[in-house]
């Protein structure tokens, strides 16, 4: 293995969003991920950063919504997206490409993309497009690799926890991050010390808290897994089966 789960790297060795599955009995889960900025919390959640594409003040920021450039036929496996910015090759590989259509909902994963050539950017579909063609007048949208830019929450209440990191991180580089299985998340308050306090879900800081102190009433806190150990009266614990992936 080139790069181990407690190493960065300033290059990509691997493709992002590829899993890891350590052996054992604990198995943990990591995804190959990239730091979009330095990551220095400690055993806390970390968010995918790319805005979805047609988030106010942030359109096209990271990927893009709108229309396809030429119409697709059924059968293709590549769409050209009317997409205007100056792309990098695989700017969208990993993502999602989704067009409404009138029969169904197309839903891809995208294998690969080319550079924008400044009208255009074509990204390959991991299988062809069925049922109808989509038209240059059906709304689509493609979404980025959500490991593509993993950072620490800015505590806006706007972030998706995908993982935890085991190392800092330094901006740019490349690392495993866990998503799935046992490990430890700083927690905003011990729990489990209470009777019927299992389940763990993530505050706006990255820590973890039972469902009261994340207020569902109010809001729709992100839930994180589960305590592992027995507890007791009066002593609670961090250690966790994170349930983020599969």
């Amino acid at each position: 293995m080139k790069q181990g789960i407690f190493e960065e790297s300033s290059s990509q060795l691997y493709p992002i969003g590829m899993q890891l599955r350590e052996q054992g009995s604990l198995k943990r889960l990591f995804r190959y991920s990239k730091a979009a900025a330095a990551i220095t919390c400690l055993a806390r959640g970390v968010v995918n950063s790319n805005y979805c594409p047609g988030a106010t003040d942030h359109e096209d920021e990271n990927g893009f919504e709108g229309v396809l450039q030429a119409e697709a036929a059924i059968g293709q496996m590549y769409v050209d997206l009317a997409d205007t910015a100056n792309r990098a090759v695989n700017y969208y590989q990993g993502g999602q490409f989704v067009a409404y259509g009138t029969t169904i909902f197309h839903q891809h994963y995208i294998v690969k993309s080319d550079a924008g050539d400044g009208s255009k950017v074509r990204i390959y579909l991991s299988a062809p497009i069925v049922k109808e063609k989509i038209t240059t007048s059906m709304g689509v949208t493609a979404y980025l690799n959500p490991y593509s830019a993993v950072a620490n929450t800015d505590s806006g209440r706007y972030d998706s926890f995908v993982g935890v990191n085991l190392i800092p991180v330094t901006s740019g580089y490349y690392f495993w991050l866990q998503t799935a299985g046992p490990c430890i998340i700083t927690p905003m308050v011990y729990f489990g010390d209470s009777i019927a306090e299992r389940d763990c879900y993530f505050h706006m800081d990255g820590t973890i808290t039972i469902a009261a102190t994340a207020d569902p009433s109010t809001y729709s806190p992100q839930r994180a897994g589960y305590l592992l150990s027995k507890t007791v009266s009066g002593y609670g614990d961090l250690w966790m089966m994170l349930q983020l992936d599969q």
